[in-house]
């Protein structure tokens, strides 16, 4: 009966094992996915990037790229939705089609984001890389705030600008009074 039990025991460890590749993605992904809404949660801007190449850097760098596009996509996104579908019925016929086509531009400065998480998979013909991207809001309140500021300045220096050029509109208007007062 030990024999039998061990036997079975065995067994059920090669089989929780035996997985395969893209269960293997899905599960990382799942986990690095489950991490991100935790941090979005508390209140974290996060993203999550895939990156996979032969180099290691490179696929790291696309990881990051990825999830600072991820991160840009919740900050600021325009998104484009065109869709068409078509039914058309002919006796006893149906014949339907659906088009969609999606486009989505992402265009936003990220500032104070940095990958925070990182799961790297060997696999036979190069890398796989997971990185959870998240920003640190002190950092990005210090840039919007500094922006803020900048934006302030040139809004003072334009005003400043206004009000020099109608002086001197003003300056010009009283000398010409002046000057046709002398004649």
């Amino acid at each position: 009966m030990k024999k039998l039990f061990a036997a079975l025991a065995v067994a059920a460890m090669f089989v929780g094992c035996a997985s395969t590749p893209q269960e293997k993605a899905a599960s990382a992904l799942a986990d690095m996915q489950k991490e991100k809404s935790a941090l979005i949660e508390k209140g974290v801007v996060a993203g999550i990037g895939i990156g996979d190449s032969q180099d290691e850097q490179v696929a790291y760098d696309k990881a990051d790229l990825n999830a600072r596009t991820d991160i840009g996509r919740e900050l600021e996104s325009k998104l484009q939705n065109l869709t068409r579908a078509y039914a058309e019925e002919v006796g006893s016929e149906l014949t339907q089609h659906f088009e969609e086509v999606k486009k989505n531009v992402v265009s936003t400065t990220i500032r104070g984001a940095t990958i925070i998480k990182i799961k790297t998979e060997a696999k036979e013909n190069g890398v796989k890389v997971y990185a959870i991207m998240a920003m640190d809001p002190k950092i990005v309140r210090e840039a919007f705030e500094a922006e803020l500021a900048a934006k302030q300045a040139d809004v003072a220096r334009f005003r400043a600008s206004k009000a020099y050029g109608d002086a001197n509109k003003e300056f010009e208007a009283y000398e010409a009074a002046k000057a046709a007062a002398a004649q």
